[in-house]
């Protein structure tokens, strides 16, 4: 049966493996953190950005290295995403840093983003942010299964990154050059900003 907005985000709080939920909404707002290294090389720093809500939300961390035991497997990847399917250079090994799912109105909304340093290089950014897609609708279709619970979601793919000259790698609309479906952000730019209000030309309902 097809629910509304708030009713399925209620279910997916329920039904996601809450280790990987970095945060829950509390305060209007959704923190994002990752490690990165300074430009020494050596001291491992924390990136938080903040995302405003206008509804409730929930964040998940796809790419996520405390999951299974808190090691990452015996072939150095991060645990499996799919524990009961072999990850070894396979698609679905791949995956984006974060997914935030938030309600804006009537709409569920699902927001794929990938952190980078200062390379915007669509070797590893396209198919990242292309598996964060598919797992969003593997997601939904294994819900639908077992519950027949029904939602169309509005996924869009962004890209937060260092690069402060990014011409070279995006459109007159800043969309990514090599995918423009995936919009590029500086990290300042989106620190503090409500999600609803970012721009991305490119929107899948799934």
């Amino acid at each position: 049966m097809s629910l509304d907005a708030a009713t399925y985000l209620g279910h997916l709080r329920a039904y996601l493996n809450a280790a990987y939920i970095v945060h829950d909404g509390t305060g209007g707002a959704v923190e994002l953190r990752e490690k990165y290294f300074a430009e020494d090389g050596v001291k491992r720093l924390d990136r938080i950005i903040s995302l405003g809500l206008a509804g409730p939300g929930i964040a998940f961390k796809l790419d996520h290295d405390e999951v299974g035991g808190g090691k990452k497997s015996g072939n150095g990847n991060k645990p499996p995403l799919f524990h009961f399917l072999d990850d070894r250079a396979k698609p679905w090994s791949k995956r984006c840093d974060f997914v935030i799912f938030h309600v804006c109105g009537r709409a569920l909304h699902a927001d794929c983003i990938e952190f980078k340093s200062k390379s915007l290089d669509h070797n590893t950014i396209v198919p990242q942010l292309k598996a964060g897609v598919a797992w969003c609708q593997s997601l939904k279709r294994v819900i639908e299964h077992y519950t027949g619970e029904r939602k169309t979601l509005k996924v869009r793919k962004f890209v937060f990154a260092d690069n402060t000259a990014p011409g070279q790698f995006v459109d007159a609309r800043r969309q990514l050059s090599a995918d423009p479906s995936i919009r590029y952000y500086h990290f300042d730019e989106v620190n503090g900003q409500s999600l609803i209000a970012l721009q991305n030309a490119s929107v899948e309902e799934i």
